[in-house]
């Protein structure tokens, strides 16, 4: 009789722990989470204009392709007078669906290997994105009379990944140039006095969990205080929108590189 309640319990104890463990082991694991970088780039005409596209393709081939993680993905579309009639992916590669990951490696080597793998990778997509970028320099050049950063954006809304962290990288001197808003320095109606006025007349594209980086390159004829009023009404824009602005200046990528060494997964 003793023995039979040992081997009941034995059993009750098996069932149980089966129970508990199977409802640990059926649990489906969240996907890890990656950087969703969007990089926007201005194509739009001005006096250096050769130069500004040399800053931003490098800005994107040496400081952000190299740094993009296991789970990241990017995108990189245009600003120009078709922003939005005439949108096109640069670049769009989703990392998440690749694998890096060599089959039967051992533990010791299963990580250096894997880093190896996506180093190749990235080197690769660094040499089709400068290709790619050199073909919408000379394709887009019947339209970069106008800088519609708007039109951008309402492109941008369509692209950002609620699991994830949304990073929008400005490539831009952010002076709006289309029949929305004229922000050159010509236009004397676009000042201090009128940037509530004006916040309240353009499209909204409220983005949460997305954060913006913006990097104008040299302006040419631009006095600081025009670059600061535009600073200043694309800072109270992405406020209103719900946008974190991570950084905004002309030519350091050291706030850049910093966000792209961001470790989101912790």
């Amino acid at each position: 009789m003793k023995h039979y309640k040992e081997i009941k319990f034995i059993c009750l104890f098996i069932i149980i722990f089966s129970l508990l463990t199977s409802c640990q082991w059926g649990k489906k694991r969240p996907a890890p989470k990656g950087k969703n970088i969007i990089c926007i780039v201005d194509f739009s005409d001005s006096k250096n204009i050769s130069e500004r596209l040399t800053f931003y393709g490098n800005v994107i081939k040496d400081n952000i392709i190299p740094k993009l993680g296991l789970h990241d993905k990017i995108t990189v579309v245009p600003i120009d007078k078709a922003s939005l009639t005439n949108s096109t992916d640069i670049l769009l590669k989703d990392l998440s669906s690749m694998t890096f990951v060599p089959e039967q490696a051992s533990p010791m080597e299963e990580e250096q290997l894997t880093e190896n793998n996506l180093k190749k990778y990235k080197e690769t997509l660094s040499q089709d994105f400068a290709k790619n970028y050199q073909n919408a320099i000379k394709s887009r050049a019947a339209v970069n009379h106008a800088t519609d950063i708007f039109g951008a954006l309402e492109v941008v809304k369509g692209k950002l990944k609620p699991s994830d962290d949304n990073y929008i990288i400005f490539l831009s001197d952010m002076m709006n140039y289309s029949n929305t808003l004229n922000m050159e320095p010509n236009n004397l109606n676009f000042n201090s006095s009128t940037l509530e006025r004006i916040l309240k007349s353009v499209p909204i594209y409220s983005m949460p969990n997305t954060t913006a980086l913006v990097l104008t390159g040299e302006q040419v004829e631009v006095t600081p205080a025009h670059f600061s009023l535009v600073q200043s009404f694309w800072s109270s824009y992405f406020n209103k929108n719900n946008i974190k602005l991570y950084d905004y200046n002309s030519g350091s990528v050291a706030k850049l590189n910093e966000l792209m060494s961001l470790d989101i997964t912790k």
